[in-house]
């Protein structure tokens, strides 16, 4: 093997050797209490059983998790015995295994860039998942309504698409507000990173904050938004003040809708958004085809019926486009760029559909909420492993082969690995390394990513130059 690559993997094997080494994970245990002299059921066990193992502790039977517990570890349990292990000490220890590796930044990735993104240092996505439960579980993870389950688990999750970092997590009931916890994760913007907003985060005073940050932000703009220009000819009273309220004038929404034809696409470049607030921005106006909005009229009736509500006619009108308002200058994203920009967001749709695929995380049936909450936290340490080695093997396959790596395929393939990576972390750094070479060479192999005809891949929107073939792009 190229020895860089071999230096990088032993960076990497050394890193995840150094956070969950049977001493770093012995240390947690006792830290929250989790630790038992007597058991032979210990913090390594527990890992293995929730993370390495089985993808299915809250599904599958108890008789089948002490058989592969054993067969796996050696250590003999029964049913009653290992059900009584799933308790708060537990999933304390776990959540904290998490955070700890969240707060770590489990080998600090580089990140992929091109000269069309260079004025971003991050480019931070945030969205949701949900899930249902049980009925049993309403209590302590109340679900957020529209549907025949009373209970529901949300996980947030904003990571940077660029290195691959999980910036923030959030674990919780289903109810949780979305906007409430985009406010929270301004705490981590930094200067020049780009924010994804959607509507779900849609905040003037959030988009403000990103702006006084010195990060940049693009955003849809909900249909009721009030969209105002500077009014060039404002009235003033006879000793020489301003009459506030000829300072602006409001755009006519469905007057631009009118004038535009479908897919042609307008720009406002010097707007203010919102009543009161007034947030500077560009407006860039897109009218959608007949068919695409005749589709999104149908899942807004399918909404509607679902959850009960009733959208006003007006705002029905303006479905017919796309709104989208961001404070970069035009210099550094053209106005025919700021959509293709903003549909980068929906990779992380891509991470969530392999959570419930390959990790089963949204599978549960009527158990007790500490061994729900071990399942939890046990698939979320795996998908933040399997993430961040999906994305060292991204940097890895671009700088050397210039490749693009297919982020759908490396996770599956890199979840087969887990048992693999399991009995190389007893053995030690060596042998992980090699795991992990292997590991390389297969996605190297099998994990590049096929480029569908007139469809853009995320190094395609990036601007990022790679290798690809005609074979490539005509791949299905």
């Amino acid at each position: 093997m190229n020895p860089i690559i071999s230096s990088e993997l032993t960076f990497f094997s050394q890193e995840i050797q150094r956070f969950l080494s049977p001493i770093v994970l012995k240390e947690i245990a006792k830290k929250v209490g989790f630790v038992q002299r007597s058991s032979k059921y210990q913090a390594d066990e527990l890992i293995a059983l929730c993370v390495w193992l089985s993808q299915e502790v809250a599904s599958t039977s108890l008789t089948q998790l002490c058989s592969r517990l054993e067969a796996s570890t050696g250590v003999l349990m029964s049913q009653e015995g290992l059900n009584q292990r799933f308790n708060p000490a537990a999933v304390a220890f776990l959540r904290e295994v998490f955070s700890s590796l969240l707060a770590q930044k489990l080998c600090f990735n580089r990140s992929i860039s091109s000269d069309m993104i260079s004025s971003f240092k991050r480019i931070r996505i945030l969205d949701a998942t949900v899930f249902q439960l049980p009925d049993s579980f309403s209590t302590d993870y109340q679900g957020s309504g529209g549907s025949s389950n009373t209970a529901g688990v949300k996980i947030q999750l904003e990571y940077d698409l660029l290195s691959g970092q999980f910036l923030n997590v959030q674990l919780g009931p289903g109810k949780n507000n979305d906007k409430t916890y985009g406010t929270t994760c301004l705490e981590t913007v930094k200067n020049n990173d780009l924010c994804l907003r959607d509507l779900g985060y849609f905040d003037l005073k959030d988009l403000q904050a990103i702006h006084d940050r010195n990060a940049y932000f693009i955003s849809r703009l909900k249909l009721n938004t009030r969209i105002y220009i500077m009014n060039p000819h404002p009235e003033f009273f006879n000793n020489g003040t301003l009459k506030k309220q000829t300072e602006y004038i409001q755009v006519d929404m469905n007057q631009i809708l009118s004038s535009l034809s479908p897919g042609e696409t307008l720009e406002i470049p010097e707007a203010y958004i919102g009543q009161n607030q007034k947030l500077p921005a560009r407006v860039i106006i897109h009218r959608l085809t007949e068919n695409q909005t005749q589709t999104r009229l149908k899942n807004q009736a399918i909404r509607e019926k679902k959850k009960g509500i009733v959208m006003k006619d007006k705002s029905k009108q303006l479905m017919g486009m796309n709104v989208y308002i961001t404070n970069t200058s035009p210099e550094e994203v053209p106005v025919d760029y700021v959509h293709s920009l903003y549909s980068l967001r929906w990779q992380i749709e891509i991470l969530f559909k392999t959570w419930k695929s390959f990790f089963e995380i949204d599978e549960c049936k009527a158990i007790k909420k500490e061994r729900l909450e071990c399942h939890l936290y046990g698939q979320l340490i795996g998908i933040l492993l399997c993430s961040s080695t999906m994305f060292q093997m991204r940097q890895l396959l671009f700088e050397k082969k210039k490749k693009e790596l297919s982020e759908y395929k490396a996770i599956y393939m890199i979840k087969d690995y887990f048992p693999l990576l399991f009995q190389a972390m007893a053995v030690g750094t060596e042998e992980l390394l090699k795991i992990l070479h292997r590991l390389y060479h297969l996605l190297k192999k099998n994990g590049r990513k096929c480029h569908r005809y007139k469809k853009m891949t995320v190094f395609d929107i990036l601007g990022v130059v790679y290798e690809t073939t005609v074979k490539d792009r005509q791949a299905a």
